[in-house]
């Protein structure tokens, strides 16, 4: 299993949220050049960034620094953060990025969804962002009313070779992942799938690696010294 640190970006800026909520925003530093680095000097599978300013806008607003970091590292890095363009998704590839992620887009066009599995099946990953079993989109600000696990089947049957698993009441708030409902969705959908949101301790990397999943994003646990990534690596290798 794959361990994943995550850099979300506010203004340019290295941050964290709590839910998604971007009233709740702590800012860990102003160079994510810098963490990205850091990550990479520690034996990471990739790298996760989200440009949050972009998820909220529906456009990517923090491009140049995002292309900075894919620069200065030699690891994979995925990207999400209001990809929803095919000339979005074709810039973030050309310009580096191993994997795109798309999240809010999926569930509102079906156009741009089958043209991007057609052009770069390899490169994208879906984010399911969910809360009592229900898509979120926009940020997390809007529901939808597709069930995960139903969506996540007929994304499979569409062609997309991997997901993002994220329990939206999880995320940012050092609780432990939804483990259930990764497992779940794993077992019922049956694609490689990455855990996200709440993974604080060791403990969590063994349960999330026994559930199935390929790999496990970590955010705040990092960025507050609850977990090692030397040791996180060992667990999940």
């Amino acid at each position: 299993m794959e361990i994943i640190p995550a850099i979300d970006i506010i203004e340019g800026r290295c941050v964290r949220l709590t839910r998604g909520d971007f009233s709740k925003k702590i800012v860990y530093s102003d160079n994510p050049i810098s963490v990205a680095k850091e990550w990479e000097s520690k034996g990471v599978d990739r790298i996760h960034i989200v440009d949050l300013d972009g998820a909220k806008s529906g456009r990517p607003v923090n491009r140049d620094i995002i292309l900075k970091i894919i620069e200065s590292v030699n690891v994979p890095v995925q990207i999400g953060g209001g990809i929803r363009s095919l000339d979005s998704i074709a810039d973030y590839i050309n310009g580096g990025a191993r994997k795109v992620i798309l999240g809010s887009i999926v569930f509102e066009d079906e156009y741009i969804l089958k043209e991007a599995i057609s052009r770069y099946q390899e490169n994208i990953i879906v984010s399911l962002d969910v809360k009592e079993e229900k898509i979120f989109i926009h940020g997390w600000l809007k529901e939808t009313e597709f069930n995960y696990i139903e969506i996540g089947k007929n994304l499979r049957d569409t062609g997309v070779k991997e997901f993002i698993y994220t329990n939206i009441k999880r995320d940012g708030t050092l609780e432990s992942p939804d483990i259930d409902g990764l497992k779940r969705f794993i077992d019922s959908v049956g694609v490689p799938t990455i855990a996200s949101g709440g993974i604080c301790k060791i403990e969590d990397i063994k349960r999330v690696k026994e559930a199935g999943a390929v790999g496990a994003i970590i955010g705040k646990a990092l960025y507050e010294g609850k977990i090692s990534l030397e040791e996180a690596i060992k667990y999940a290798h």
